[in-house]
């Protein structure tokens, strides 16, 4: 029995989507994602990359748009374990620090929208959430693994970045610090 359009489109895409994955892969082996140590570390560059991502919301994060501050950007995943004990966490601090001129984003990478929904809903996350569909931010900014934090000065000045998750204590402590460079 031949197969109907329709039926070939989703096979066609389906193709499409697969070799889109695995490129992205090959892309992130290449540059050693998932070799990186734990805790604190340089972050390879001295300015924070700009980048635009659609929120989880339906609007849209311009990086630039919030360069008079400090910022923490952190990138996890639904799928992340590490990432379950850490969100919670920055969510405590959230209100705290925002009240003092910091920007807390979180970015989402290669997750279901759905299921980094589902992870916002139950964690009750409130600071700016992003998707990184493409991929392009998590490789621009050498994402080796999850979850990982950039904390970056006023002018977009990046400080140092810290892979796996955060204590409360070490989370203060360098938000302190992004003050002190100021």
């Amino acid at each position: 029995m031949p197969r109907s359009p329709v039926s070939r489109l989703a096979a066609i895409c389906a193709g499409v989507a697969a070799i889109a994955l695995v490129a992205a892969l090959a892309i992130a082996m290449q540059r050693g994602v998932g070799s990186s140590p734990l805790g604190r570390t340089d972050a390879g560059f001295a300015v924070a990359h700009d980048f635009t991502l659609p929120t989880l919301d339906g609007g849209e994060f311009a990086l630039a748009d919030h360069a008079s501050g400090p910022l923490l950007l952190y990138f996890w995943a639904s799928w992340c374990r590490p990432c379950e004990e850490e969100a919670p966490v920055i969510e405590r601090l959230w209100p705290e620090y925002r009240a003092l001129g910091y920007t807390f984003v979180g970015i989402n990478i290669l997750d279901a929208e759905r299921d980094a929904r589902d992870f916002v809903a139950r964690h009750r996350l409130t600071f700016p959430l992003l998707r990184d569909v493409e991929g392009t931010v998590y490789l621009d900014y050498g994402v080796y693994g999850l979850p990982e934090a950039f904390f970056i000065r006023a002018g977009l000045r990046v400080s140092e970045k810290y892979n796996g998750a955060l204590s409360e204590g070490e989370l203060r402590a360098m938000l302190a610090r992004l003050q002190e460079g100021s």
